[in-house]
């Protein structure tokens, strides 16, 4: 069964454009980018790098 459609994914990757080719080579179709800004959006990544890198 293939992939159809995956909405509203956040993930932090070092190379963006190597990430966006894996998902399309999926079959997945990028829509549009958008920069993300605000109080939320610092926490949000602050929690993702500590995540990341725990053992």
């Amino acid at each position: 069964m293939a992939l159809k459609r995956m909405d509203n994914v956040g993930i932090v990757v070092e190379d963006l454009e190597g990430a966006i080719d894996f998902f399309r080579e999926l079959g997945l179709e990028l829509e549009g980018r958008a920069m993300i800004e605000g109080e939320w959006a610092g926490a949000s990544l602050d929690w993702a790098i500590s995540v990341s890198r725990s053992p």
